[in-house]
């Protein structure tokens, strides 16, 4: 199992980036799971409560539960994964099943905050975008897909998103393999990819 790590702020292109992976190497058994799924649950709180919360601290997430999921996981167990909702902002009752595969792709903002989840990844990337390019990409999608407001976007990336991404985010690069610009040329994350998972089919 070979497991590939995508970080970067809000908006940097982090799922993208999952997808072609995945659609790449449609001949591999190819598993995806994103660190927004191991929010906390906040069920019990009101929608309105629920709204005020920064869901960029890492104090949000759940990073135990992550990391006991990913253990079990890379040790040949099927987990069942959490499943989060954007547009109510609270975790599911509905759960999915993580078989095993030959690669994992594992992405998040925090994904390489912490050593113990870093320790699991043969291979980590950091999409490295500016601010204003991220909150208008943020906007677009907000508005569209999850029913908010370009006011209500603004204000959260200003008061919420932009402090969390200097205090954590944009510091956790540095575990980074790659830094990789806007305009990146995938082959460059193919070959290195190709060298791990054929590496591994000759090693079994």
């Amino acid at each position: 199992m070979i497991v590939v790590a995508i970080a970067g702020g809000t908006a940097s292109g982090k799922t993208t980036l999952s997808n072609r992976i995945v659609e790449h190497y449609k001949n591999f058994n190819v598993k995806y799971l994103s660190l927004d799924s191991y929010y906390k649950d906040f069920s019990n709180l009101s929608f309105s409560e629920r709204s005020k919360i920064n869901f960029d601290d890492p104090e949000s997430l759940d990073f135990d539960f992550f990391y006991q999921q990913i253990n079990e996981y890379l040790n040949g167990s099927i987990i069942k994964t959490p499943c989060y909702s954007y547009k109510s902002h609270k975790r599911l009752k509905k759960t999915l099943l993580l078989r095993q595969g030959d690669l994992l792709i594992l992405d998040g903002i925090l994904i390489l905050l912490k050593k113990s989840i870093r320790d699991f990844f043969d291979l980590s990337i950091f999409l490295n975008l500016d601010s204003s390019k991220r909150l208008n990409r943020r906007i677009i999608r907000d508005v569209e897909e999850r029913g908010r407001s370009q006011a209500e976007v603004q204000k959260r990336f200003i008061k919420m998103i932009n402090p969390m991404h200097d205090k954590f985010v944009e510091p956790s690069k540095k575990y980074a393999d790659l830094i990789l610009d806007e305009d990146y040329d995938f082959k460059l994350i193919k070959n290195k990819i190709d060298q791990l998972l054929y590496g591994n089919l000759q090693k079994n």
